[in-house]
């Protein structure tokens, strides 16, 4: 019964999968610019964690209007997650670009690329600004990689610019999956996992559970250290992962 199930869901993420790249195509059509490719694409994402039958809880809620937010990076698993709670753009490897399937998928959702080794972000950056003046919403997880989810690597504050340039706030966002019905943790997405493989052992799990906490609004005026430092405090403490003094920022000091 368990291998049918299996099976049954396998066909219909082939069938959503075709749905997506359906709508990359429309959306790369959209010579308008008059469809919102994250609007869209959160629709899709909602219905894929359905399918992976991926059960989310949301504690606190994500700002309105322009803003950076920050999260830790455990899995290819993060971005439906955080594309199903909000409509945002993700920064993705521009590798991403050229994957048959996932990156038609992330430029149809509007994903910023950025080009690894020196000099990379200032490009990307003078599109961010923009678009972040501009009212928009995107998602940086500045580990640049992902880890097991038992903890947080250091955070790369060199995007955080953007925030500071555009004036916006930074919002760190702190994502947790849940075990295993054998308690093992299957989620994270790390060291030589293959998608494939991955993706069909999440197909195998009766349910999977993930928390999403959106943290206090870090004001843009701190420097990027600072950034950095505090969204990976906000982040370890939602978490329970460490003990680390937070600061506090209030609505007022974002509008000030």
């Amino acid at each position: 019964m368990r291998a049918l199930a299996t099976a049954w869901r396998g066909a219909r993420l082939l069938a959503h999968l075709v749905v997506g790249l359906l709508m990359a195509v429309v959306v790369g059509l959209d010579f308008s610019r008059r469809l919102k490719p994250e609007t869209l694409s959160g629709w899709w994402q909602r219905r894929l964690l359905r399918i992976l039958q991926l059960r989310v809880q949301v504690e606190g809620t994500p700002l309105q209007g322009a803003r950076l937010s920050v999260a830790n990076h455990i899995s290819w698993l993060d971005i439906p997650l955080l594309g199903a709670c909000e409509d945002t753009r993700f920064v993705a490897k521009s590798d991403i670009r050229r994957w048959p399937a996932a990156g038609w998928l992330a430029t149809a959702a509007g994903s910023f690329y950025i080009r690894r080794g020196r000099g990379g972000s200032r490009p990307l950056l003078d599109r961010l600004v923009p678009y972040l003046r501009n009212g928009g919403a995107v998602t940086i997880f500045p580990e640049g990689t992902t880890s097991d989810g038992t903890r947080t690597l250091p955070f790369h504050s060199r995007l955080l610019a953007a925030a500071q340039e555009a004036g916006c706030a930074v919002q760190p966002v702190a994502i947790e999956y849940g075990l295993a019905a054998d308690g093992s943790r299957i989620a994270p997405f790390i060291g030589d996992d293959e998608l494939f493989s991955h993706v069909l052992r999440i197909l195998r799990q009766p349910q999977l559970r993930a928390r999403v906490v959106y943290g206090t609004p870090l004001d843009p005026r701190l420097n990027r250290d600072e950034l950095a430092q505090q969204a990976r405090a906000q982040i370890d403490a939602a978490l329970g992962l460490s003990s680390t003094p937070l600061v506090t920022v209030t609505p007022e000091s974002l509008a000030a």
